[in-house]
């Protein structure tokens, strides 16, 4: 798992440092950062939560770019008979991104993009088909490497800001998948 972090690392270094290039052709902001929360599902035991992310986009053509993304997931269950939370996710994410613009004009982007994923997550199980019905917590600390995709609105907002919404789901070879349903805010520069 160590080597898929650091090809991970090396990737987002490789991308970040084509952020400040300039095309002619990408616009007169290529770049955005922004600040979001969503609402997430986790469909492994039936958790829910909230995730809080930040974007990096830089466009590298009239309708095309790449990105990165950094989260904090923090997902539970709570178990109504037992009266505890049965299930507890902390998960921190990244992925790096392509993206196709299919509508953009003067006020609105609608976004659609997808990239490889990872994350590292920490989870406390007491759900009694994992083998613990003495009350026992099963913990699991371990790394995931996937896949993401989303959808993605943007509403240009004063002169260089941006409010929006997105829809994201995560599959990972090893734990639950995550979806995720968001707003965002940011600007362009």
């Amino acid at each position: 798992m160590r080597l898929s972090l650091l090809l991970f690392t090396v990737a987002l270094i490789s991308v970040l440092s084509m952020a400040p290039l300039k095309y002619s052709f990408a616009g007169k902001n290529p770049n955005t950062l922004k600040a979001g929360i969503g609402y997430v599902w986790l469909s492994d035991y039936d958790s829910q939560g909230l995730m809080f992310y930040n974007s990096y986009s830089h466009a590298i053509g009239k309708r095309a770019g790449i990105g990165a993304n950094f989260g904090l997931l923090n997902a539970s269950r709570y178990d109504d008979t037992k009266q505890i939370y049965s299930i507890q996710n902390t998960f921190y994410m990244g992925s790096l991104d392509l993206m196709f613009e299919p509508l953009k004009n003067e006020s609105v982007v609608f976004r659609l993009g997808a990239g490889p994923a990872i994350r590292h997550r920490a989870e406390i199980n007491s759900n009694a088909e994992d083998g613990t019905v003495d009350g026992s917590v099963k913990h699991i600390r371990t790394s995931d490497v996937g896949f993401n995709g989303y959808i993605e609105n943007d509403f240009n907002i004063l002169k260089n800001g941006v409010a929006g919404g997105r829809v994201e789901y995560f599959y990972f070879t090893e734990g639950s998948p995550v979806f995720s349903i968001g707003l965002h805010i940011g600007f362009k520069f």
